[in-house]
């Protein structure tokens, strides 16, 4: 960023960020168009009682083992809860702003996105179609039945079907006189997450003094809300680290560049010095399993772990193969003890009952790992 003229002045505020960037972060998110949804701010609690259950399984001292705490984004009040109801806040501002009135979704059938979203547009008078992707056959639970329930109209087709689809019910719905948008067509739908997080860095920034924590690792899935926390890190100065888990097959790299390029866009809409670089997201694809959708043991194991110890419930999807990433780090011995972690939950909580028979017959094994 080229320095101004008056470059004499006292201050400018890059040079000062653990006293001004915040402020400037918050004016400038101010400005955006939002609705309310979500209640904030949400929980941060320690997990001593899975902290020790690891170290048990482990089979090391607990004080080789860091801190672990959790951001309750699972109880954001809306929908069942999760962070999506803090990226909805941002996205649907800017779709009452430009007077739609039908929204139209393309997702997968285990999707927390296509739950918020339908969720969103009953909260907001919106028509919302949901084309619904794959596993056409698999019944109506979890997330698709709260996009049910929500008043979303459901359209199960396989993937190759779904752009078409989209399009038809969207030119349909134009040619009735609405304001109709096929929402991933719209590019902020990409960057509303990020934005989202970089506010929940202020509030999680907060909560961590109290603790008196700092550095930390944050700690989650690949996605919007990691790279919006390290975002807010780099920006005002703080030493958080963060390791996203890949859910699905991809490549690291590829990935963190994605959002390295959409942290860009977020630097330059609201008109921050920094953006993510090669380095700043930890990127790990070995607790993927089979692929998408499909949890393997170490995900079950995960699920049982923090709830038997914490009352604390992940998804199979999501935040489950994050908490394995977690679990299979600590076993190699790969976490700092002394940098404590902050897992991000982010919901999902609905899909769990979508893999009842699994979590239910899940017996513990002498041999835990992500072999299904």
């Amino acid at each position: 960023m080229a320095r101004p003229a008056n470059a004499d002045r006292k201050k400018l505020w890059w040079e000062d960020p653990m006293k001004t960037n915040r402020k400037h972060i918050l004016a400038a998110i101010s400005k955006l168009p939002r609705v309310s949804l979500a209640r904030l701010c949400t929980p941060l609690e320690e997990a001593t009682r899975f902290r020790t259950a690891l170290a048990d399984t482990c089979g090391q001292p607990l004080e080789r083992l860091p801190r672990i705490f959790i951001k309750r984004d699972d109880v954001t009040g809306f929908a069942f809860g999760g962070n999506k109801a803090r990226h909805m806040e941002l996205l649907f501002g800017r779709f009452i702003e430009k007077g739609v009135d039908t929204v139209v979704n393309i997702n997968h059938y285990h999707s927390n996105q296509a739950r918020f979203v339908a969720a969103s547009c009953a909260k907001l008078g919106i028509k919302c179609h949901l084309v619904a992707v794959d596993m056409i056959d698999a019944p109506m639970v979890g997330n698709l039945l709260i996009a049910k329930l929500t008043g979303a109209e459901i359209h199960r087709v396989p993937q190759e079907y779904a752009r078409a689809t989209a399009e038809s019910l969207r030119d349909d719905a134009l040619r009735n006189g609405r304001q109709a948008i096929i929402l991933s067509d719209d590019d902020y739908s990409d960057i509303a997450g990020m934005v989202a997080f970089l506010e929940t860095g202020v509030e999680l920034e907060s909560q961590l003094k109290v603790a008196n924590i700092e550095p930390a690792r944050m700690w989650g899935l690949v996605g919007r809300s990691i790279a919006g926390l390290r975002l807010y890190a780099k920006n005002v100065g703080i030493q958080w680290q963060a390791t996203a888990t890949a859910y699905s097959p991809t490549d690291a790299d590829a990935y963190a560049a994605v959002y390295e390029n959409r942290s860009s866009r977020v630097a330059e809409l609201l008109s921050l010095p920094n953006a993510l670089e090669h380095g700043d997201l930890d990127v790990l694809t070995d607790y993927v399993g089979e692929g998408y959708g499909i949890p393997h043991y170490g995900v079950l194991e995960a699920i049982h772990m923090l709830a038997a110890s914490e009352g604390i419930i992940l998804d199979p999807n999501y935040t489950g193969k994050a908490m394995s990433a977690l679990i299979g780090e600590a076993r190699d011995g790969r976490l700092d003890p002394d940098i404590p972690i902050v897992f991000i939950h982010s919901g999902g909580l609905p899909q769990t009952f979508a893999f009842a028979e699994k979590l239910w017959d899940w017996e513990a094994a002498p041999k835990p790992g992500i072999d299904p």
